[in-house]
């Protein structure tokens, strides 16, 4: 059964800043954005609620011509399709037009995947169990507490489940709704959606940070929204989570920060931001009252997708036209990587140390890198199928899930 709670206590439009970044989220619970930034609506009668084919390849194409990169036997080395789109799953397989959002999770044993129209599932270590959260909205992000999941459709509505926040009747395991109605000015009086695209928060941070996309046209805002927004548990608003600023919305006139589409960092007061125009920005003291950010040169215009942190001075970011860059140190630039050995649009990017790090994108391609180089790697199961991948999650080498428009595939993490 699902609860929902209509949050209208007013919230502060401020935040003590240095210099600003801050992120949005879409009007519609159902709505995300693909790489162009175009408002794209979940149904039941285009459940991917994406930007991509399901499909691409034709089974009376003619011949194969990528085979070697797609055998049909899985073996234990290889990515392999699984999960809650297989038969075995526990309450009911996902439809398989549908799209994976974003996979996360706390160990091998406690996996989530999240996606379009309601698609929420738990892996176990054993076996995938489907979640029933009272709806169809679609979920763009996850955030994982030690003792609550939240869900996130946009920055105004996330489904919740757990000990740590206020539940009515004294239940604490079935999912709640909570809408925020009041909500900081740049958010709340945005013309144009504004559209959750992320998130992202330390273990033991005190917020979680977002990003999103603003979708209003380049000159029509005088001063525009950012991309980067933060919440917070709270028991002095009604709902228990608290909607914020990360940054003041000037700071988007100074530094590239309109269209953030990922995060990820080393801890809860350092991380990386990416986006449109090869947008990279690093927030400082992200856990104070007063964020710091400064940005940095990508040596690259093409949007990047994804990011991941490795340590302080090594960092990895993927984005289209098989752009990788690599941070390494240095106080103004990314490093460009010339050996990627594809040139399709890479979404997602994560790792486990500095010589285990998978990058995931179009036309189903997998990348590894083992410290030295990044190679291509066979991903088996998916037939005829050539997918967007869109999400990549690690608890461990050898332990890999990875998801996007009609799969999960992992590697180690077969029921």
């Amino acid at each position: 059964m699902n609860r929902r709670i209509l949050l209208m206590t007013a919230i502060a439009t401020s935040t003590g800043a240095v210099l600003s970044i801050v992120a949005c989220a879409s009007d519609d619970p159902n709505a995300t954005a693909n790489r162009d930034g175009d408002t794209i609506i979940g149904s039941d009668a285009n459940v991917t609620d994406g930007d991509a084919d399901t499909d691409s390849s034709d089974p009376d194409a003619g011949p194969c011509t990528d085979c070697e990169w797609f055998p049909d036997v899985c073996t234990p080395e290889l990515p392999c399709s699984t999960g809650p789109f297989e038969t075995s799953t526990i309450g009911g397989a996902f439809d398989g037009r549908t799209r994976i959002h974003s996979i996360r999770g706390r160990s091998a044993t406690d996996v989530w995947a999240v996606g379009a129209l309601g698609a929420v599932a738990h892996f176990d270590g054993t076996a995938w169990t489907r979640q029933d959260i009272g709806d169809r909205d679609t979920t763009v992000a996850l955030w994982l507490r030690d003792a609550s999941e939240i869900l996130l459709s946009s920055l105004k509505r996330v489904h919740t489940r757990g000990s740590e926040l206020p539940v009515p009747d004294g239940g604490t395991t079935d999912w709640m709704s909570i809408d925020f109605w009041t909500l900081p000015d740049a958010l709340a009086g945005a013309y144009y959606p504004i559209q959750l695209t992320s998130a992202w928060a330390a273990k033991g941070a005190t917020w979680l940070w977002c990003t999103s996309l603003d979708g209003s046209p380049n000159d029509t805002a005088d001063t525009p929204p950012p991309g980067l927004w933060r919440m917070r548990l709270s028991s002095d608003v009604l709902g228990g989570i608290e909607v914020a600023e990360g940054l003041a919305s000037h700071t988007c006139e100074k530094i590239p920060c309109r269209r953030m589409l990922a995060i990820h960092g080393l801890d809860a007061n350092e991380f990386w931001a990416i986006g449109g125009a090869g947008a990279t920005i690093r927030v400082t003291d992200a856990d104070s009252d007063a964020p710091h950010a400064v940005a940095f040169n990508s040596q690259t215009q093409n949007e990047l997708h994804g990011v991941w942190t490795a340590s302080a001075t090594d960092a990895w970011s993927v984005g289209t036209a098989g752009t990788i860059r690599h941070y390494t140190g240095d106080p103004v630039h990314w490093d460009i990587v010339a050996d990627v050995p594809v040139t399709s649009t890479l979404n997602a990017v994560w790792g486990t140390s500095s010589n285990d790090v998978w990058a995931v994108g179009d036309n189903a391609v997998v990348l590894h890198y083992d410290g030295t180089r990044w190679s291509r790697v066979p991903v088996a199961g998916l037939g005829v199928r050539r997918p967007t991948l869109t999400t990549v999650w690690a608890s461990s080498p050898g332990h890999v899930w990875i998801g996007g428009d009609g799969f999960v595939l992992s590697l180690g993490g077969k029921p």
